[in-house]
């Protein structure tokens, strides 16, 4: 897990402007607090991917017509959790009672590690597997319904297995944690693995606050 600048910057809606010292030694103040507060945690399990678009014997099924299409051609996923924790947690409400710009930069900083941490675990899983797995697509990206990611924690017990829960409104604590459906291709592992983000293009998405967005 790593928080690089540019992508930290880029989350910040960095255009290319000139960045000078004292904005500079505040990123990386907010890079080193964050990875010094983050704990992350995980959870992965591969299950089969049945022609109804249902998982393994969970009985649980994939909706929407983009997540169908991005997992074309595969026969097993990886279904996932992740979190950087509460330790980030509590760290951002602490800056948040003492600086609105710390916090700012912070919680940016938390975006960019969690995602991170997500890349690390996909390639992890890729490595472990031997074959090439999609981008990590996850609720809410496209068709694909928030209301899944109650279905999932439910699937992985990430309640009492990385202290991950999901509310009535779908919506995850810790915050800054990701789940996602990462499909298994008959393709071997490539020497580098996938990225982050769903691998589509942003314009036809309804995920407006999805981190990867790129206008134009």
């Amino acid at each position: 897990m790593e928080i690089q600048k540019n992508e930290l910057l880029r989350y910040l809606g960095w255009k290319g402007q000139e960045i000078d010292e004292t904005l500079q030694n505040k990123l990386d103040e907010a890079a080193k607090r964050c990875l010094a507060a983050a704990e992350p945690r995980s959870v992965a399990v591969r299950l089969a991917l049945n022609e109804n678009f249902t998982l393994g014997n969970t009985g649980f099924r994939l909706e929407g017509e983009d997540i169908k299409k991005h997992l074309s051609g595969c026969r097993e996923v990886y279904l996932m959790a992740m979190t950087i924790g509460v330790g980030a947690e509590r760290e951002l409400m602490r800056l948040s009672a003492k600086s609105e710009n710390e916090a700012l930069l912070f919680d940016t900083a938390a975006s960019c590690a969690v995602e991170s941490y997500a890349d690390d675990i996909c390639g992890d899983l890729e490595k472990s597997c031997g074959r090439r797995l999609t981008p990590r697509f996850s609720c809410g990206y496209g068709d694909f319904p928030l209301e899944a990611q109650k279905d999932i924690c439910k699937i992985l017990k990430t309640d009492t297995r990385i202290g991950l829960c999901c509310d009535e409104s779908f919506l995850l604590t810790p915050r800054k944690s990701i789940t996602a459906i990462a499909g298994i291709t008959d393709e071997p592992a490539s020497e580098k693995p996938q990225g982050g983000g769903c691998g589509h293009k942003c314009g036809g998405c309804a995920k407006r606050d999805c981190a990867f967005r790129r206008e134009g």
